[in-house]
């Protein structure tokens, strides 16, 4: 396995990512979320990165999700993330997973000088390329380190991979791609708990049960943060 400082970003990253601009409507951006099947949006001005957009943050406005004239008069600048932590172009796979890892989100811009956006590196990248690089049960390795653009693994693969970078990830080898990639596949498990619990509190209207979930979940990610 070649180590992950060998790596390029640009190996994983998508180049020429989907963006909004900061004057743009929630509305428009919450349409890119549905249509393009994405959940972070870069904001940029003339090309320069000034925040970024995560489904995520629709939660704050979940009390106008069912009013689309109210969410066309909310900007992207009011509910963006301003000063995004990102990445140079530059940098390699270790940078990302440490990043990502310490970070408690789900994507980072990549950016060159005067910080220009050029790409968009996520978890979901980084896990790939990992699945690639970890044997399967069998010890055979895929043929191809990168998935083909809109290739699925399937489920079994992804359960035998699993299994193989907790064994990787035993003993004296503590082999550093396996365990970036657990790391990575835990806290997307915990993120997509919370999300789920914070979806379901609000069709709830608020109830206490779905309230005790939602604490519970966010307790666990703090818990594993932390960590």
């Amino acid at each position: 396995m070649r180590a992950m400082r060998d790596i390029a970003i640009n190996r994983i990253m998508t180049t020429d990512p989907v963006t909004v601009s900061p004057e743009d409507s929630v509305a428009a951006a919450k349409l890119l979320f549905e249509s393009q099947a994405i959940h972070h949006l870069p904001v940029v001005e003339e090309g320069v990165l000034v925040g970024i957009l995560s489904s995520a943050d629709l939660f704050k406005l979940h009390t106008l999700r069912e009013r689309p004239a109210a969410l066309e008069a909310v900007k992207v600048r009011q509910i963006m993330e301003a000063d995004p932590v990102t990445l140079d172009v530059f940098a390699d796979l270790v940078d990302v997973a440490r990043k990502l890892s310490e970070g408690g989100f789900h994507a980072l811009p990549v950016v060159e000088a005067d910080n220009v956006l050029v790409g968009i590196v996520t978890s979901s990248d980084l896990i790939n390329h990992v699945l690639m690089q970890v044997p399967r049960g069998d010890g055979s390795l895929r043929d191809k380190a990168l998935p083909e653009a809109g290739s699925r693994v399937s489920d079994a693969e992804i359960s035998s991979t699993m299994h193989a970078a907790k064994e990787a990830a035993k003993g004296d080898r503590q082999d550093p791609a396996s365990r970036a990639l657990l790391h990575l596949a835990e806290q997307n498990r915990l993120l997509k708990a919370v999300s789920k619990a914070a979806e379901l509190y609000m069709r709830s209207g608020h109830g206490e049960h779905e309230h005790s979930v939602l604490v519970k979940t966010l307790a666990d990610l703090q818990r594993f943060s932390n960590d």
